[in-house]
């Protein structure tokens, strides 16, 4: 199966294509969308994560008939570190805001290093950033869900950019 879409599907005499989207980002994978006067096309390559340890690739194409959708809907997901990441985050906040506290009362006496009166509260500060991220990061996932008979679900994982939002509104419109 090659990458260009067109290349594999077979267009009906009575079928014309609407739009093409060659260039949709999807996290590991690459995507392709054509929306013709009867179908759906989806094509997706690339990886998927089944678990922290496992991935498996995924090379293929869904085809979805227009007069069959029951459902479509497309949304961001906003999706959180765990409960136990975000708080071992804020106590690497609070230890590093206690290690500033500490250095610039003078309670604990580092050796002298050159430029160490800055790189102490640097690296405290570096230490504060990462808690930081371990507790406010927030991963973006555009989710396409199409919902087509009684349930066969199809649904396609994309990077949350203009071009990807644009492409799914216009499905959307063109569709309802």
């Amino acid at each position: 199966m090659k990458r260009n879409i067109k290349k594999n599907i077979l267009i009906d005499s009575g079928e014309s294509i609407y739009k093409e989207f060659p260039k949709l980002r999807g996290y590991n994978s690459f995507c392709q969308l054509i929306l013709t006067s009867k179908r759906l096309i989806m094509f997706r390559q690339g990886e998927r994560i089944i678990s922290k340890k496992k991935k498996s690739k995924v090379k293929g194409m869904s085809e979805v008939d227009i007069k069959s959708i029951t459902n479509l809907e497309y949304y961001i997901e906003y999706t959180k570190f765990h409960f136990v990441v975000r708080t071992l985050g804020f106590l690497v906040l609070l230890f590093s805001l206690a290690l500033v506290y500490v250095l610039y009362a003078g309670k604990i006496v580092i050796p002298e290093y050159p430029y160490s009166k800055y790189l102490n509260f640097v690296g405290a500060g570096i230490v504060f950033l990462g808690g930081a991220f371990m507790l406010f990061h927030t991963k973006k996932v555009l989710k396409f869900r199409v919902i087509s008979g009684f349930n066969i679900e199809t649904t396609l994982e994309l990077k949350p950019n203009k071009y990807n939002e644009l492409a799914l509104r216009y499905i959307a419109s063109r569709l309802y």
